[in-house]
């Protein structure tokens, strides 16, 4: 990351909740990148991916989630699954106020796939373009009905009780070190409450049912090995998508996290997705240069300190969690 300068702060989110970010600055910006993490994880877990974007003038901005990483709330709870988005759409402004002139893409994975789904859906004129990396539409191995309908219902009752989430770190990635590494992370959690489980099934339905409303470019990948998240989700996200630019790309026996793969796996997905994001940077900018209006002087700088309006509800404590990927391209 030498081509980078790095900040953190934090922000106000939705209802007074102080959420954790960080950016990597470039020297010479072209455009936006902003990540949206995945269930139990923290967006200091993509570093692979910001190495690949190093020296190519993307600019990239991630938060940590409510309930996750650095930032405030119960670890893995939500009252609906909106506090999501809520929390995206303000942190989206902050950076798209101090970056007006540059062309912003969204990337989520995992259940970051969903919410960048759904802020797409929601939002659709805040960004240029969506990437969803393993996207959690649909899962992996369904649970039992009987067990489903109890959470289900036990959300109604006992919304706040935590379990656990039941992801095995084993599987999110073929690479030792990677999986080594999430399962001593302290900022890695595995709990999630009877109420973020009836909406996570909720808005996995609806991301579902209203993928052909999303028409900006769109980029879709996943392994095809996945044991947490089913590429079958992918390829009806891609199928469905009235984008008229829109890609699949789908790599066969990778696990959950593509881009945290054995090196010489992840290096195929990460010059993938790098290549894809600077392509279509460039003219996102050249069309956005054309019908914005010269505005009050950008700032270059990230916004590194904290930019409160609210009293912060004081953060959850750690906890653990678990993981996932192997590889070859099969471009649709």
């Amino acid at each position: 990351m030498q081509d980078y300068t790095h900040a953190t702060g934090t922000i106000i989110g939705k209802d007074g909740f102080e959420i954790f970010f960080q950016s990597w600055i470039a020297r010479k910006p072209e455009g936006v990148l902003v990540i949206a993490h995945g269930l139990g994880e923290h967006s200091g877990r993509y570093a692979n991916l910001i190495n690949a974007l190093s020296g190519k003038g993307v600019h990239v901005y991630a938060l940590d989630h409510r309930g996750h990483g650095m930032s405030a709330g119960k670890r893995g709870h939500v009252n609906s699954f909106s506090e999501y988005t809520d929390d995206l759409k303000i942190f989206m402004n902050i950076v798209k106020n101090y970056h007006p002139d540059l062309p912003v893409i969204l990337l989520g994975h995992s259940m970051g796939g969903v919410i960048a789904f759904s802020y797409a859906l929601a939002y659709p004129n805040d960004i240029n373009a969506l990437i969803l990396s393993s996207a959690g539409l649909i899962p992996a191995v369904e649970p039992p009905a009987v067990k489903a309908k109890m959470a289900l219902f036990f959300s109604k009752i006992l919304p706040g009780v935590a379990v656990s989430n039941e992801l095995d770190a084993e599987q999110i990635s073929h690479d030792r070190k990677t999986i080594d590494t999430y399962i001593s992370d302290p900022l890695v959690h595995d709990r999630i409450t009877f109420k973020w489980f009836s909406e996570f099934v909720a808005e996995e339905q609806k991301c579902m049912d209203h993928a052909a409303d999303l028409n900006m470019p769109l980029l879709v990948f996943h392994g095809t090995d996945d044991r947490i998240c089913d590429f079958s989700g992918s390829i009806l996200t891609h199928e469905k998508a009235s984008s008229k630019d829109k890609t699949i790309h789908l790599f066969e026996g990778l696990y959950h996290e593509t881009m945290n793969e054995v090196e010489f796996e992840r290096a195929k997905v990460l010059d993938m997705v790098s290549t894809w994001i600077t392509k279509h940077i460039k003219p996102a900018k050249a069309a956005k240069s054309g019908l914005v209006k010269k505005a009050a002087p950008k700032k270059s700088a990230a916004p590194a300190g904290k930019a409160k309006s609210a009293p912060a509800k004081k953060a959850a404590p750690k906890a653990k969690a678990k993981a996932k990927t192997k590889a070859k391209k099969v471009k649709k």
